[in-house]
Protein backbone atom coordinates (compact mmCIF):
# COMPACT_ATOMS: atom_id res chain seq x y z
CA UNK A 1 0.00 0.00 0.00
CA UNK A 2 1.14 3.75 -0.74
CA UNK A 3 2.04 6.12 1.87
CA UNK A 4 -0.94 8.35 1.49
CA UNK A 5 -3.76 8.22 4.20
CA UNK A 6 -6.22 10.28 2.01
CA UNK A 7 -5.92 7.10 -0.75
CA UNK A 8 -8.99 4.39 -0.59
CA UNK A 9 -8.90 2.10 -4.21
CA UNK A 10 -12.39 1.80 -5.06
CA UNK A 11 -13.92 -1.67 -4.59
CA UNK A 12 -14.91 -3.29 -7.89
CA UNK A 13 -18.40 -3.69 -6.67
CA UNK A 14 -18.63 0.14 -6.06
CA UNK A 15 -16.75 0.78 -9.17
CA UNK A 16 -19.47 -1.14 -10.90
CA UNK A 17 -22.57 0.94 -9.14
CA UNK A 18 -21.16 4.28 -10.15
CA UNK A 19 -21.07 2.82 -13.84
CA UNK A 20 -24.42 1.59 -13.90
CA UNK A 21 -25.19 5.19 -13.39
CA UNK A 22 -24.35 6.33 -16.61
CA UNK A 23 -26.91 7.16 -19.21
CA UNK A 24 -25.09 7.89 -21.92
CA UNK A 25 -22.34 7.09 -24.37
CA UNK A 26 -19.54 8.93 -23.11
CA UNK A 27 -16.56 9.73 -25.76
CA UNK A 28 -14.34 11.66 -23.52
CA UNK A 29 -13.73 10.78 -19.89
CA UNK A 30 -11.55 12.12 -17.34
CA UNK A 31 -11.01 10.98 -13.71
CA UNK A 32 -9.87 13.64 -11.86
CA UNK A 33 -8.70 11.80 -8.71
CA UNK A 34 -7.40 8.86 -10.43
CA UNK A 35 -5.15 7.03 -8.35
CA UNK A 36 -4.17 4.00 -9.92
CA UNK A 37 -6.99 4.52 -12.54
CA UNK A 38 -9.24 1.72 -11.00
CA UNK A 39 -12.55 3.43 -12.21
CA UNK A 40 -10.72 3.72 -15.77
CA UNK A 41 -9.52 0.37 -15.92
CA UNK A 42 -13.16 -1.59 -15.00
CA UNK A 43 -14.83 1.11 -17.30
CA UNK A 44 -12.26 -0.57 -20.24
CA UNK A 45 -13.57 -3.94 -18.95
CA UNK A 46 -17.30 -3.13 -18.16
CA UNK A 47 -19.82 -5.29 -20.32
CA UNK A 48 -23.62 -5.18 -20.55
CA UNK A 49 -26.30 -6.30 -23.08
CA UNK A 50 -27.72 -4.79 -25.78
CA UNK A 51 -31.21 -3.28 -25.74
CA UNK A 52 -32.43 -6.29 -27.24
CA UNK A 53 -30.36 -8.40 -24.84
CA UNK A 54 -29.01 -10.24 -27.54
CA UNK A 55 -25.47 -9.81 -27.22
CA UNK A 56 -22.69 -8.43 -24.71
CA UNK A 57 -20.18 -5.86 -25.83
CA UNK A 58 -18.36 -3.55 -23.70
CA UNK A 59 -19.69 0.04 -24.34
CA UNK A 60 -17.01 2.07 -22.74
CA UNK A 61 -13.90 0.44 -24.30
CA UNK A 62 -12.48 3.04 -26.73
CA UNK A 63 -13.20 5.66 -24.96
CA UNK A 64 -10.59 8.77 -24.98
CA UNK A 65 -9.52 8.50 -20.99
CA UNK A 66 -7.88 11.46 -18.80
CA UNK A 67 -6.61 11.30 -15.19
CA UNK A 68 -5.70 13.97 -12.39
CA UNK A 69 -3.48 12.66 -9.79
CA UNK A 70 -2.10 14.85 -7.20
CA UNK A 71 -0.06 12.22 -5.52
CA UNK A 72 3.46 11.75 -6.86
CA UNK A 73 3.99 7.62 -6.77
CA UNK A 74 0.25 7.39 -8.12
CA UNK A 75 1.31 10.33 -10.81
CA UNK A 76 4.55 7.53 -11.84
CA UNK A 77 2.16 4.86 -12.09
CA UNK A 78 -0.60 6.44 -14.20
CA UNK A 79 2.01 7.31 -16.32
CA UNK A 80 2.58 4.40 -17.70
CA UNK A 81 -0.89 2.88 -18.90
CA UNK A 82 -0.76 3.45 -22.22
CA UNK A 83 -4.98 3.93 -22.37
CA UNK A 84 -5.01 7.18 -19.62
CA UNK A 85 -3.60 10.59 -20.22
CA UNK A 86 -2.51 12.25 -17.31
CA UNK A 87 -3.22 16.18 -17.85
CA UNK A 88 -2.38 17.45 -14.36
CA UNK A 89 -1.81 16.91 -11.24
CA UNK A 90 -4.48 19.20 -8.82
CA UNK A 91 -8.15 19.22 -9.83
CA UNK A 92 -8.62 22.23 -7.61
CA UNK A 93 -6.27 24.40 -9.20
CA UNK A 94 -7.26 22.71 -12.83
CA UNK A 95 -7.43 25.59 -15.52
CA UNK A 96 -7.57 23.31 -18.42
CA UNK A 97 -10.32 24.14 -21.35
CA UNK A 98 -10.92 20.39 -22.69
CA UNK A 99 -14.55 19.49 -22.22
CA UNK A 100 -15.82 15.96 -21.04
CA UNK A 101 -18.79 13.91 -21.65
CA UNK A 102 -18.14 12.08 -18.65
CA UNK A 103 -16.64 13.03 -15.26
CA UNK A 104 -16.17 10.54 -12.87
CA UNK A 105 -14.38 10.04 -9.81
CA UNK A 106 -13.84 9.00 -5.89
CA UNK A 107 -12.32 11.98 -4.71
CA UNK A 108 -10.38 12.22 -1.31
CA UNK A 109 -13.38 12.35 1.30
CA UNK A 110 -12.03 15.42 3.33
CA UNK A 111 -12.45 17.67 -0.26
CA UNK A 112 -14.93 16.27 -1.20
CA UNK A 113 -17.10 18.93 -1.49
CA UNK A 114 -14.89 21.11 -3.11
CA UNK A 115 -13.76 17.99 -5.85
CA UNK A 116 -17.87 18.06 -6.75
CA UNK A 117 -17.92 21.42 -6.92
CA UNK A 118 -15.63 21.73 -9.09
CA UNK A 119 -16.37 19.04 -11.62
CA UNK A 120 -19.85 20.85 -11.90
CA UNK A 121 -18.05 24.57 -12.76
CA UNK A 122 -16.16 22.45 -15.45
CA UNK A 123 -18.58 20.58 -16.88
CA UNK A 124 -20.33 21.62 -20.40
CA UNK A 125 -22.47 19.18 -21.23
CA UNK A 126 -22.41 15.60 -19.75
CA UNK A 127 -22.56 13.30 -17.06
CA UNK A 128 -20.98 13.63 -13.63
CA UNK A 129 -21.03 10.26 -11.40
CA UNK A 130 -19.16 11.12 -7.86
CA UNK A 131 -18.73 9.08 -4.22
CA UNK A 132 -18.67 11.34 -1.43
CA UNK A 133 -18.66 10.79 2.12
CA UNK A 134 -22.28 10.66 3.33
CA UNK A 135 -21.76 13.23 6.04
CA UNK A 136 -20.72 15.72 3.49
CA UNK A 137 -24.55 15.63 2.12
CA UNK A 138 -26.46 14.68 5.72
CA UNK A 139 -24.34 17.69 7.50
CA UNK A 140 -23.71 20.81 5.25
CA UNK A 141 -22.26 22.58 7.88
CA UNK A 142 -19.75 24.31 5.86
CA UNK A 143 -19.83 27.46 3.32
CA UNK A 144 -18.83 24.95 0.50
CA UNK A 145 -20.91 21.65 1.97
CA UNK A 146 -23.98 24.49 1.53
CA UNK A 147 -23.34 25.45 -1.75
CA UNK A 148 -22.63 22.08 -2.95
CA UNK A 149 -26.38 21.22 -1.76
CA UNK A 150 -27.78 23.93 -3.27
CA UNK A 151 -26.36 22.91 -6.61
CA UNK A 152 -27.06 19.45 -6.35
CA UNK A 153 -30.78 20.65 -5.89
CA UNK A 154 -30.51 22.77 -8.34
CA UNK A 155 -29.47 19.78 -10.92
CA UNK A 156 -31.93 17.58 -9.66
CA UNK A 157 -28.80 15.41 -8.56
CA UNK A 158 -29.34 11.46 -7.72
CA UNK A 159 -28.06 10.80 -4.38
CA UNK A 160 -27.86 7.13 -3.30
CA UNK A 161 -26.37 6.11 0.22
CA UNK A 162 -24.49 3.20 0.45
CA UNK A 163 -22.88 1.85 3.91
CA UNK A 164 -20.46 -0.19 4.11
CA UNK A 165 -19.12 0.27 0.90
CA UNK A 166 -15.33 -0.26 1.44
CA UNK A 167 -16.12 -2.76 4.10
CA UNK A 168 -14.04 -5.08 2.02
CA UNK A 169 -11.92 -3.41 0.11
CA UNK A 170 -8.43 -3.24 -0.41
CA UNK A 171 -8.33 -0.63 2.22
CA UNK A 172 -10.86 -0.70 4.61
CA UNK A 173 -13.44 1.51 6.36
CA UNK A 174 -16.49 1.92 7.55
CA UNK A 175 -17.64 5.03 6.31
CA UNK A 176 -20.81 5.40 4.63
CA UNK A 177 -20.51 7.06 1.44
CA UNK A 178 -22.98 8.92 -1.51
CA UNK A 179 -23.07 8.06 -4.88
CA UNK A 180 -24.15 11.03 -6.35
CA UNK A 181 -25.41 11.53 -10.33
CA UNK A 182 -25.77 14.64 -12.02
CA UNK A 183 -26.62 15.39 -15.52
CA UNK A 184 -25.32 18.92 -16.90
CA UNK A 185 -27.36 20.12 -19.72
CA UNK A 186 -26.59 22.90 -21.97
CA UNK A 187 -26.54 24.39 -24.86
CA UNK A 188 -24.41 26.65 -27.44
CA UNK A 189 -26.32 29.55 -27.07
CA UNK A 190 -25.88 29.64 -23.63
CA UNK A 191 -22.69 30.77 -22.08
CA UNK A 192 -20.17 28.10 -23.46
CA UNK A 193 -17.39 29.70 -22.54
CA UNK A 194 -18.03 31.79 -19.14
CA UNK A 195 -15.88 34.74 -19.30
CA UNK A 196 -14.41 34.55 -22.37
CA UNK A 197 -13.89 38.07 -23.89
CA UNK A 198 -12.06 39.43 -26.79
CA UNK A 199 -8.73 39.75 -26.43
CA UNK A 200 -7.65 40.12 -30.12
CA UNK A 201 -6.22 43.61 -29.75
CA UNK A 202 -4.14 42.78 -26.60
CA UNK A 203 -2.66 39.79 -28.72
CA UNK A 204 1.03 40.21 -30.21
CA UNK A 205 1.05 38.38 -33.54
CA UNK A 206 4.72 38.20 -33.40
CA UNK A 207 4.69 36.34 -30.14
CA UNK A 208 4.62 32.75 -31.27
CA UNK A 209 7.54 33.49 -34.05
CA UNK A 210 9.57 34.23 -30.90
CA UNK A 211 12.32 31.91 -29.97
CA UNK A 212 10.72 31.04 -26.59
CA UNK A 213 13.54 30.33 -24.65
CA UNK A 214 12.53 29.30 -21.03
CA UNK A 215 15.13 30.97 -18.72
CA UNK A 216 12.93 32.78 -16.20
CA UNK A 217 9.57 32.77 -14.47
CA UNK A 218 9.16 36.06 -16.16
CA UNK A 219 8.77 34.21 -19.53
CA UNK A 220 6.86 31.43 -18.51
CA UNK A 221 4.16 33.46 -17.22
CA UNK A 222 4.43 35.57 -20.65
CA UNK A 223 4.51 32.60 -22.43
CA UNK A 224 1.28 30.92 -20.67
CA UNK A 225 -0.42 34.55 -20.93
CA UNK A 226 -0.54 34.16 -24.72
CA UNK A 227 -1.50 30.71 -24.74
CA UNK A 228 -4.27 31.18 -23.03
CA UNK A 229 -4.83 34.68 -24.71
CA UNK A 230 -4.47 32.36 -28.23
CA UNK A 231 -7.16 30.14 -26.52
CA UNK A 232 -9.64 32.24 -25.65
CA UNK A 233 -9.70 33.87 -28.92
CA UNK A 234 -10.13 30.52 -31.22
CA UNK A 235 -12.81 29.60 -28.53
CA UNK A 236 -14.94 32.89 -29.40
CA UNK A 237 -14.66 32.67 -32.57
CA UNK A 238 -15.80 29.25 -32.80
CA UNK A 239 -18.73 30.11 -30.31
CA UNK A 240 -19.72 32.99 -32.50
CA UNK A 241 -19.82 31.36 -35.53
CA UNK A 242 -21.92 28.03 -34.15
CA UNK A 243 -24.18 30.64 -32.85
CA UNK A 244 -25.23 31.43 -36.07
CA UNK A 245 -24.79 28.43 -37.96
CA UNK A 246 -28.56 27.18 -38.25
CA UNK A 247 -29.31 30.59 -40.37
CA UNK A 248 -26.00 30.94 -42.65
CA UNK A 249 -24.25 27.74 -42.44
CA UNK A 250 -25.79 26.50 -45.32
CA UNK A 251 -24.44 30.06 -47.71
CA UNK A 252 -21.18 30.02 -46.25
CA UNK A 253 -20.55 26.45 -46.97
CA UNK A 254 -16.44 27.16 -44.94
CA UNK A 255 -16.99 23.05 -43.70
CA UNK A 256 -18.15 19.23 -44.30
CA UNK A 257 -20.66 19.61 -41.54
CA UNK A 258 -23.28 22.14 -43.06
CA UNK A 259 -26.14 19.48 -43.17
CA UNK A 260 -29.71 20.20 -42.64
CA UNK A 261 -29.90 17.71 -39.76
CA UNK A 262 -27.24 20.45 -38.00
CA UNK A 263 -29.75 23.56 -38.64
CA UNK A 264 -32.74 20.77 -37.03
CA UNK A 265 -31.35 19.18 -33.98
CA UNK A 266 -29.41 21.47 -30.94
CA UNK A 267 -27.64 18.83 -29.60
CA UNK A 268 -25.83 17.57 -32.66
CA UNK A 269 -24.96 21.35 -33.42
CA UNK A 270 -24.02 21.13 -29.34
CA UNK A 271 -21.82 18.34 -29.90
CA UNK A 272 -20.61 19.88 -32.97
CA UNK A 273 -19.46 22.93 -31.37
CA UNK A 274 -17.61 20.82 -28.24
CA UNK A 275 -15.57 18.41 -30.80
CA UNK A 276 -14.02 21.46 -33.04
CA UNK A 277 -13.37 23.34 -29.56
CA UNK A 278 -11.36 20.33 -27.84
CA UNK A 279 -9.67 19.66 -31.18
CA UNK A 280 -8.59 23.40 -31.39
CA UNK A 281 -7.21 23.33 -28.01
CA UNK A 282 -5.09 20.30 -28.39
CA UNK A 283 -3.51 22.02 -31.32
CA UNK A 284 -2.65 24.85 -29.67
CA UNK A 285 -1.44 23.28 -26.41
CA UNK A 286 0.86 20.92 -28.21
CA UNK A 287 1.77 24.40 -30.67
CA UNK A 288 2.77 26.19 -27.09
CA UNK A 289 4.53 22.60 -25.27
CA UNK A 290 6.92 22.53 -28.38
CA UNK A 291 7.67 26.11 -27.96
CA UNK A 292 8.51 26.10 -24.49
CA UNK A 293 10.00 22.42 -24.14
CA UNK A 294 12.72 23.58 -26.96
CA UNK A 295 15.02 24.69 -24.53
CA UNK A 296 18.19 25.71 -25.52
CA UNK A 297 19.87 24.22 -22.49
CA UNK A 298 18.45 21.18 -23.05
CA UNK A 299 17.91 20.70 -27.08
CA UNK A 300 22.20 21.51 -27.14
CA UNK A 301 23.06 18.74 -25.07
CA UNK A 302 21.04 16.28 -26.21
CA UNK A 303 22.03 13.21 -28.74
CA UNK A 304 20.40 12.21 -31.85
CA UNK A 305 18.74 9.39 -30.32
CA UNK A 306 17.41 11.41 -26.64
CA UNK A 307 16.14 13.52 -29.25
CA UNK A 308 14.42 11.29 -30.70
CA UNK A 309 12.70 10.30 -26.82
CA UNK A 310 12.15 13.76 -26.10
CA UNK A 311 10.29 14.27 -28.80
CA UNK A 312 7.75 11.79 -28.04
CA UNK A 313 7.52 13.39 -24.43
CA UNK A 314 6.04 16.42 -26.35
CA UNK A 315 3.80 14.30 -27.93
CA UNK A 316 2.37 12.94 -24.68
CA UNK A 317 2.43 16.80 -22.92
CA UNK A 318 -0.23 17.47 -26.13
CA UNK A 319 -3.12 16.44 -23.55
CA UNK A 320 -1.28 18.04 -20.14
CA UNK A 321 -2.63 21.28 -19.10
CA UNK A 322 0.05 24.42 -20.15
CA UNK A 323 0.64 26.12 -16.78
CA UNK A 324 3.23 27.05 -15.20
CA UNK A 325 3.72 24.52 -12.43
CA UNK A 326 3.03 21.81 -15.03
CA UNK A 327 5.78 23.45 -17.05
CA UNK A 328 8.05 23.06 -13.93
CA UNK A 329 7.43 19.98 -13.22
CA UNK A 330 7.67 18.60 -16.23
CA UNK A 331 11.62 20.18 -16.36
CA UNK A 332 11.87 19.10 -12.40
CA UNK A 333 11.50 15.71 -14.26
CA UNK A 334 14.04 16.41 -16.67
CA UNK A 335 16.68 17.47 -14.51
CA UNK A 336 16.27 14.52 -11.88
CA UNK A 337 16.88 12.07 -14.96
CA UNK A 338 19.68 14.52 -16.45
CA UNK A 339 22.53 13.06 -15.21
CA UNK A 340 21.76 9.62 -16.38
CA UNK A 341 20.87 10.99 -19.73
CA UNK A 342 24.31 11.94 -19.72
CA UNK A 343 26.00 8.23 -18.73
CA UNK A 344 23.54 7.12 -21.31
CA UNK A 345 24.75 8.67 -24.07
CA UNK A 346 28.58 8.96 -23.51
CA UNK A 347 27.96 4.75 -22.96
CA UNK A 348 26.61 5.00 -26.86
CA UNK A 349 29.07 7.32 -27.92
CA UNK A 350 32.39 4.82 -26.04
CA UNK A 351 30.80 1.46 -27.91
CA UNK A 352 30.80 3.56 -31.08
CA UNK A 353 34.54 4.20 -30.58
CA UNK A 354 35.01 0.54 -29.76
CA UNK A 355 32.86 -2.24 -30.23
CA UNK A 356 30.77 -0.82 -33.28
CA UNK A 357 33.95 0.35 -35.20
CA UNK A 358 36.77 -2.60 -33.23
CA UNK A 359 37.22 -5.82 -34.89
CA UNK A 360 39.63 -7.95 -35.62
CA UNK A 361 41.53 -7.43 -38.85
CA UNK A 362 39.08 -4.38 -39.30
CA UNK A 363 39.93 -0.66 -39.57
CA UNK A 364 39.98 0.72 -36.25
CA UNK A 365 41.52 -2.40 -33.82
CA UNK A 366 43.70 0.32 -31.87
CA UNK A 367 40.75 2.66 -30.99
CA UNK A 368 40.89 0.31 -27.51
CA UNK A 369 42.89 -0.57 -24.37
CA UNK A 370 42.75 -3.26 -22.45
CA UNK A 371 42.90 -3.42 -18.54
CA UNK A 372 41.77 -5.34 -15.93
CA UNK A 373 38.60 -3.96 -14.44
CA UNK A 374 36.79 -4.80 -11.28
CA UNK A 375 35.72 -7.79 -11.15
CA UNK A 376 36.41 -8.67 -14.84
CA UNK A 377 39.81 -8.48 -17.06
CA UNK A 378 38.01 -8.15 -20.05
CA UNK A 379 37.82 -4.27 -19.66
CA UNK A 380 38.98 -1.81 -22.32
CA UNK A 381 38.89 1.87 -22.46
CA UNK A 382 39.42 4.34 -25.54
CA UNK A 383 42.70 5.41 -26.41
CA UNK A 384 43.91 8.68 -27.12
CA UNK A 385 43.57 8.10 -30.82
CA UNK A 386 40.52 6.82 -32.56
CA UNK A 387 39.89 6.26 -35.78
CA UNK A 388 36.00 5.82 -37.52
CA UNK A 389 34.93 5.38 -40.55
CA UNK A 390 32.41 8.43 -41.83
CA UNK A 391 31.22 6.98 -44.75
CA UNK A 392 33.09 5.44 -48.39
CA UNK A 393 33.01 7.04 -51.81
CA UNK A 394 30.83 4.97 -53.80
CA UNK A 395 31.13 7.48 -57.08
CA UNK A 396 32.54 11.20 -57.74
CA UNK A 397 30.47 13.75 -55.41
CA UNK A 398 29.03 10.77 -53.12
CA UNK A 399 30.37 10.42 -49.54
CA UNK A 400 31.69 12.81 -46.69
CA UNK A 401 34.81 14.23 -48.40
CA UNK A 402 37.01 13.25 -52.06
CA UNK A 403 39.78 14.19 -53.39
CA UNK A 404 41.10 13.40 -56.95
CA UNK A 405 38.26 15.68 -59.27
CA UNK A 406 38.04 19.42 -60.16
CA UNK A 407 42.26 19.98 -60.62
CA UNK A 408 42.83 17.51 -57.65
CA UNK A 409 41.01 18.74 -54.66
CA UNK A 410 39.35 18.23 -51.69
CA UNK A 411 35.61 19.15 -50.98
CA UNK A 412 33.29 18.04 -48.18
CA UNK A 413 29.94 16.92 -47.55
CA UNK A 414 29.27 18.62 -44.92
CA UNK A 415 25.60 16.96 -44.09
CA UNK A 416 26.99 13.71 -44.39
CA UNK A 417 30.07 14.71 -41.62
CA UNK A 418 27.73 16.32 -39.87
CA UNK A 419 25.55 13.23 -39.33
CA UNK A 420 28.18 11.51 -38.57
CA UNK A 421 29.84 13.28 -35.90
CA UNK A 422 26.64 15.29 -33.79
CA UNK A 423 26.68 13.53 -31.31
CA UNK A 424 30.34 13.45 -30.77
CA UNK A 425 30.26 17.04 -30.39
CA UNK A 426 27.69 16.66 -27.65
CA UNK A 427 29.16 14.52 -25.97
CA UNK A 428 32.39 15.85 -25.33
CA UNK A 429 30.46 19.28 -24.48
CA UNK A 430 29.42 17.26 -21.25
CA UNK A 431 32.94 17.70 -19.82
CA UNK A 432 34.22 21.22 -21.18
CA UNK A 433 33.78 24.35 -19.30
CA UNK A 434 33.19 26.08 -22.59
CA UNK A 435 29.64 27.01 -22.99
CA UNK A 436 30.23 27.09 -27.05
CA UNK A 437 32.34 24.64 -29.21
CA UNK A 438 33.19 24.39 -33.04
CA UNK A 439 30.79 21.39 -34.38
CA UNK A 440 33.88 18.84 -35.84
CA UNK A 441 32.08 19.28 -38.85
CA UNK A 442 32.03 22.80 -40.00
CA UNK A 443 35.78 22.72 -38.73
CA UNK A 444 36.55 19.81 -41.23
CA UNK A 445 34.55 21.37 -43.98
CA UNK A 446 36.54 24.65 -43.37
CA UNK A 447 39.40 23.16 -43.65
CA UNK A 448 38.95 20.68 -46.17
CA UNK A 449 37.90 24.28 -48.30
CA UNK A 450 41.34 25.30 -47.25
CA UNK A 451 42.83 22.48 -49.24
CA UNK A 452 44.12 21.14 -45.44
CA UNK A 453 43.37 17.62 -44.71
CA UNK A 454 45.26 16.89 -41.76
CA UNK A 455 45.50 17.80 -37.92
CA UNK A 456 42.58 20.00 -38.49
CA UNK A 457 41.88 21.58 -35.02
CA UNK A 458 38.37 21.16 -33.77
CA UNK A 459 36.98 21.97 -30.32
CA UNK A 460 38.03 18.61 -28.45
CA UNK A 461 39.84 16.49 -31.53
CA UNK A 462 42.91 16.95 -34.19
CA UNK A 463 41.68 15.28 -37.57
CA UNK A 464 42.59 14.05 -40.28
CA UNK A 465 40.58 12.87 -42.95
CA UNK A 466 41.47 10.08 -45.49
CA UNK A 467 40.22 9.57 -48.82
CA UNK A 468 39.25 5.94 -48.38
CA UNK A 469 36.12 7.98 -46.29
CA UNK A 470 38.31 7.59 -42.50
CA UNK A 471 38.71 10.39 -39.98
CA UNK A 472 41.42 10.01 -37.20
CA UNK A 473 41.06 11.87 -34.36
CA UNK A 474 43.19 12.58 -31.17
CA UNK A 475 41.85 13.90 -28.57
CA UNK A 476 43.35 17.31 -27.21
CA UNK A 477 42.69 17.31 -23.23
CA UNK A 478 43.66 14.02 -21.52
CA UNK A 479 41.21 15.15 -18.54
CA UNK A 480 38.45 14.65 -20.80
CA UNK A 481 39.37 11.43 -22.45
CA UNK A 482 39.82 10.53 -18.72
CA UNK A 483 36.60 11.41 -17.49
CA UNK A 484 34.69 10.02 -20.63
CA UNK A 485 36.42 6.35 -19.62
CA UNK A 486 35.45 6.69 -16.25
CA UNK A 487 31.79 7.64 -17.03
CA UNK A 488 31.37 4.86 -19.51
CA UNK A 489 33.48 2.21 -17.56
CA UNK A 490 31.63 2.69 -14.02
CA UNK A 491 27.94 2.44 -16.12
CA UNK A 492 29.43 -1.13 -17.58
CA UNK A 493 30.32 -2.49 -14.30
CA UNK A 494 33.98 -2.12 -15.18
CA UNK A 495 35.12 0.44 -12.67
CA UNK A 496 33.14 0.73 -8.85
CA UNK A 497 30.76 3.18 -8.93
CA UNK A 498 32.32 5.10 -5.66
CA UNK A 499 35.74 5.17 -8.50
CA UNK A 500 37.49 8.38 -7.75
CA UNK A 501 35.86 9.42 -4.37
CA UNK A 502 38.67 8.46 -2.04
CA UNK A 503 41.95 8.49 -2.02
CA UNK A 504 44.21 5.37 -3.17
CA UNK A 505 45.54 4.42 -0.03
CA UNK A 506 42.13 4.55 1.48
CA UNK A 507 40.59 1.75 -1.10
CA UNK A 508 40.18 -1.99 -0.76
CA UNK A 509 42.62 -4.15 -2.51
CA UNK A 510 40.54 -4.81 -5.86
CA UNK A 511 39.85 -1.57 -5.97
CA UNK A 512 43.64 -0.71 -6.50
CA UNK A 513 44.40 -3.60 -8.52
CA UNK A 514 41.89 -1.91 -10.97
CA UNK A 515 43.25 1.91 -10.48
CA UNK A 516 47.03 0.69 -11.01
CA UNK A 517 45.69 -1.22 -14.37
CA UNK A 518 42.83 1.47 -15.83
CA UNK A 519 45.50 4.98 -14.93
CA UNK A 520 48.15 4.44 -12.52
CA UNK A 521 47.96 5.82 -8.79
CA UNK A 522 49.95 9.25 -9.38
CA UNK A 523 46.89 10.32 -11.73
CA UNK A 524 43.97 8.78 -9.86
CA UNK A 525 45.25 10.78 -6.75
CA UNK A 526 45.64 13.81 -8.31
CA UNK A 527 41.83 13.96 -9.46
CA UNK A 528 40.16 12.69 -6.60
CA UNK A 529 36.42 13.02 -6.00
CA UNK A 530 37.12 15.91 -9.07
CA UNK A 531 33.23 15.95 -10.53
CA UNK A 532 33.64 13.81 -13.84
CA UNK A 533 30.51 16.22 -15.58
CA UNK A 534 31.88 20.28 -16.16
CA UNK A 535 29.30 21.93 -13.82
CA UNK A 536 27.34 24.05 -16.14
CA UNK A 537 23.88 26.36 -14.91
CA UNK A 538 21.08 24.29 -16.18
CA UNK A 539 17.66 25.22 -16.16
CA UNK A 540 17.54 28.30 -14.35
CA UNK A 541 13.35 28.01 -14.56
CA UNK A 542 13.42 25.07 -12.05
CA UNK A 543 14.87 26.82 -9.21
Amino acid sequence: MLNNDTFYPTPVPLIDRMIAKIKGRPQTVLDPAAGMAAIIERMRDYSTMDSDNRYCYRPYENCSYSAIEIDTNLQAILDKKPFVSLIDTDFLQYSGRDHFDLIIANPPFDRGDLHLLKAIDIMYRGEIVYLLNAETIRNPYTHSRKELAQRLAERNAEIEFVPDAFKDAERQTDVEVALIYIRVERTVEEDLFAGVEDEAQECDATAAKQDWEVATKHRIRDMVADYNRTIDIGTKTILDYYKNYNKIGKYLGLNCEAKERLYERRDDLTSLVRGKVNDFIKSVRLNYWRQALELKEVRSRMTTGKAKEFESQIQKRQKMDFTESNIRQFIVNLINGYEGMLTDAVTKLFDKFTIEHCYSGGIVEENIHMFNGWKTNQAFKVNKKVIIPIGYRLSDGEGPFTYGTYGHRWKANSWKISEKTRDIDIVMSYFSADTDYVPIADAVAAALDRQESKNIDTTFFRITCYKKGTMHMVFKDDDVLRRFNIVACRAKGWLPMDYGQKRYEDCDEETQAVVKSFEGIPQYNSNVKRPLFATKPLLAIAA
